[in-house]
């Protein structure tokens, strides 16, 4: 039996389109949009109001951790696309798995089956090495095979050069992405926070941007030498803007991802050791911040990721220097991102939401149209949101606690013709 969903009184986001910023109807039949425009009004399995609420191509997320399999109790798969949902994602690909990790085939195809079926879809990185360790190459192409859209080794300290250059090659050769957080531990030991005036203050020991330049620099002459194409996974400092921006105009292909935090947050929101506030990359200065923002409008960087990490009460409630790394986003990236960008043109930085992490796994990006699958999000710009007393999706402890409101709205997403309204 045919299932047909009529979408009313929306207008569509979509900056390419001859419709954009017009309130429209768009009929959804067995999961695919059938039209979009005025005066569709038919018996339909499904009426949805939109009440006047922007609808997009649906929200992807490049980046976030998920410690399931293996610890589920910190945020399982379930979970984990659950918050995605309610944060205004229709896909999210994550790093699954603390035990075991995703380092073989066998657990990446348990979280694509399993993730497919979800609210939002949970599509799996691989590692790139073997135990995430930076030693030994995974067995890349068999991964891909059983379902990894791309291959890395997260949020870790830099794997060795030699390494490198293997993964960049090989993977360059099967057109596959490898992503690398460009981070030198040696020159951060026991760095707690970024190292500027902040963490001299607080008595933490600090992580220059120097320890993300010189890996980043390395990064980009081994793409040079290789001739292959660079992703850069957790930029946070303007110096690394400013070599991106060079780099791309001696003509290396370079996509680049901010994890959301960094937009919004700097290293004097560290004063009262909120711990939920320690993350990887480290939150820098007021100028990284810019830089950061101005580099995602000119398009020097390419996506905005969650980087969300959950942890429990346990590796997180305690003090600053013992506490884990990471925070819980997901379900606040949109919000955050509305403040971070609160003083632009919404058509200058809502695209990040669908497009950006899209361009930055090499996937295709096309504008709303007849014929495509209907995985949309509705959203208002101007809706409001109290952080600190929402009922969160994610079952993590470590959610950033923000002061009073923040505006945006996530009304609900469609994917598969199927609406899942949100509600607070």
């Amino acid at each position: 039996m045919n299932h047909t969903t009529l979408l009313q009184n929306v207008r569509l986001f979509d900056p390419k389109s001859d419709l954009h910023n017009q309130l429209v109807e768009i009929l959804i039949k067995d999961g695919v949009i059938e039209a979009i425009g005025e005066g569709l009004s038919m018996a339909a399995s499904e009426l949805v109001d939109g009440d006047g609420a922007y609808v997009s191509l649906g929200w992807f997320d490049a980046f976030g951790y998920c410690p399931d399999p293996g610890e589920p109790w910190k945020e399982s798969l379930i979970s984990y696309s659950e918050a995605a949902q309610q944060g205004g994602f229709t896909h999210v690909a994550a790093l699954c798995g603390s035990s075991p990790k995703s380092d073989n085939e066998s657990v990446i195809a348990q979280v694509k089956q399993v993730g497919s079926l979800q609210r939002a879809a949970l599509m799996p990185w691989g590692l790139a090495s073997v135990q995430g360790e930076g030693k030994e190459m995974t067995e890349v192409y068999e991964m891909h095979e059983s379902g990894a859209v791309a291959f890395t080794d997260g949020i870790h300290s830099s794997s060795s050069l030699g390494l490198r250059t293997k993964l960049m090659q090989y993977c360059a050769s099967l057109g596959l992405r490898y992503a690398h957080f460009p981070f030198q531990k040696t020159l951060a030991p026991d760095g707690k926070m970024h190292e500027g005036l902040a963490n001299a203050s607080l008595g933490f020991k600090g992580i220059p941007a120097v320890s993300e330049v010189v890996e980043l620099m390395s990064d980009i002459a081994l793409a040079k030498h290789l001739n292959v194409s660079l992703t850069v996974l957790g930029v946070s400092a303007a110096e690394s803007v400013e070599i991106i921006r060079k780099a791309k105009l001696e003509g290396v292909d370079i996509v680049a991802a901010v994890p959301v935090m960094n937009l919004l947050f700097t290293d004097e929101s560290l004063s009262d050791f909120d711990e939920n506030l320690k993350v990887l990359p480290p939150l820098r200065s007021e100028a990284d911040r810019k830089a950061l923002l101005l580099g995602l409008l000119d398009g020097t960087l390419t996506a905005v990721v969650s980087n969300h990490h959950p942890e429990d009460i346990e590796s997180k409630k305690v003090e600053f220097d013992y506490a884990a790394w990471g925070a819980a986003t997901l379900g606040m990236t949109f919000g955050m991102m509305c403040k971070a960008f609160e003083h632009e043109r919404p058509e200058n930085w809502v695209p990040l939401l669908y497009s950006g992490s899209r361009v930055f796994m090499g996937m295709e990006v096309s504008g709303l149209s007849v014929g495509m699958p209907a995985d949309l999000t509705l959203f208002q710009l101007e809706g409001e949101q109290e952080v600190n007393g929402q009922k969160w999706a994610s079952r993590a402890y470590n959610v950033p606690r923000i002061e009073g409101v923040l505006k945006g709205k996530v009304k609900g997403t469609i994917r598969k013709g199927c609406y899942m309204e949100n509600h607070g």
